[in-house]
């Protein structure tokens, strides 16, 4: 389903530019120019529905041009749009078009930088952002524990296992003792498989990983094929698990994701809150006073909840970061917590960018791995 939004959207903003294109440039009002613009639109949208197909440095091109192209029309869009709507204005007004006006060559320049700077966002390989928690109380057994946070990977027709298997190496390569999936690890059920495939390589070391909302739309066959991976991957299901650590341990609680009656994942504030408790309240069940707690949760705003029953640290995604940024800022915000390190009396909440994305379009937001080492 989401695949066939980003297609539509893609579709509609390729119609609007190439309609507002030649009312505003010249150059576009040749044949040429407008048989090359609808022809790459062609290939482009031909290309979404081979994508699956394709494989190899195929697969690795046409991702990359679906991603550029997105993010090129989008931006043309959001420049040509104002652009029109103004010289529409100036001739009703009975005045003549601005000299620059008709010659657009900034708006299709800024498009392509855009847009190439957007697949490079989305489809290069993810930064490593590491974090040092100090917890008050940790016992020294714990201390120099570090926790790799993957989420948001959502494997699928942008994000395909090999690009996990990257992540995990690049985890590995920086000495890890625990990973952590935070949710949206799958949007194509197909790809289950090679994509725990994907998890399970490299160093020994537990993987412990918790649902999102994509996965709870395929939630019967990710939940079956999880479990068959026990005990080298634990699937937290609102329940916890004590991972032993060089004589200590952590406790690990990990929360469901909330949903409402129709499968949607925005509940209102009351009943999200609600659910939320109702997720702690089993989870934490098995935590003894005392106990260093660390909750995965793929919703940041659980946070709150796990501060309040003792976790020391919530690891979270869900936002993607706010997936496009101007001048460092998200342009959605669309939550209290929405990427990076936070604190709450000695509690502590990051918030992880994501490893993938489901919309090819990512700006100001690299993909991201996290790493955290907890210290006394």
């Amino acid at each position: 389903m989401s695949y066939l939004f980003v297609f539509s959207i893609s579709a509609a903003l390729t119609v609007v530019v190439g309609a507002l294109l030649p009312a505003t440039a010249r150059a576009m009002r040749t044949r040429r120019a407008s048989a090359a613009f609808w022809g790459a639109a062609a290939v482009v949208h031909l290309l979404w529905w081979r994508l699956p197909d394709l494989s190899g440095a195929w697969s690795t091109a046409a991702r990359w041009l679906l991603s550029a192209w997105l993010g090129a029309v989008v931006t043309a869009a959001l420049l040509l749009i104002p652009l029109a709507i103004l010289l529409v204005v100036r001739r009703l007004a009975g005045r003549r078009a601005m000299p620059g006006a008709r010659v657009p060559g900034a708006v299709v320049g800024i498009s392509l930088a855009v847009g190439v700077a957007a697949s490079l966002d989305g489809l290069g390989d993810p930064a490593v952002r590491e974090e040092v928690v100090h917890v008050r109380g940790l016992p020294p057994a714990l201390d120099g524990l570090r926790i790799a946070n993957l989420g948001d990977v959502h494997v699928g027709r942008f994000v395909v296992p090999a690009d996990l298997a990257r992540a995990v190496d690049l985890v590995d390569a920086r000495g890890v003792d625990l990973l952590a999936v935070t949710g949206d690890l799958i949007d194509d059920p197909g790809l289950i498989e090679p994509t725990l495939d994907a998890l399970e390589r490299g160093r020994t070391r537990p993987v412990l990983a918790v649902l999102g909302n994509h996965d709870k739309a395929h939630q019967s066959a990710v939940v079956t094929a999880m479990r068959r991976r026990a005990p080298r991957l634990t699937l937290l299901v609102n329940g916890s698990v004590v991972v032993p650590h060089r004589g200590g341990r952590v406790r690990v609680v990990g929360a469901d994701y909330p949903l409402d009656a129709s499968g949607g994942h925005v509940l209102p504030r009351p009943q999200q809150d609600a659910a939320m408790r109702d997720f702690a309240a089993r989870a934490f069940a098995g935590a003894a006073a005392g106990e260093t707690i660390v909750a995965l949760s793929h919703h940041p705003e659980f946070f709150r909840v796990a501060a309040a029953r003792g976790a020391v640290l919530t690891l979270s995604s869900h936002t993607h970061g706010g997936q496009v940024r101007l001048g460092g800022r998200p342009l959605i915000v669309a939550y209290d917590y929405m990427h990076g390190a936070y604190r709450r009396g000695d509690a502590h909440l990051d918030v992880s960018a994501g490893v993938g994305h489901w919309l090819p379009l990512r700006l100001g937001v690299p993909r991201e791995i996290v790493i955290v080492t907890l210290r006394r």
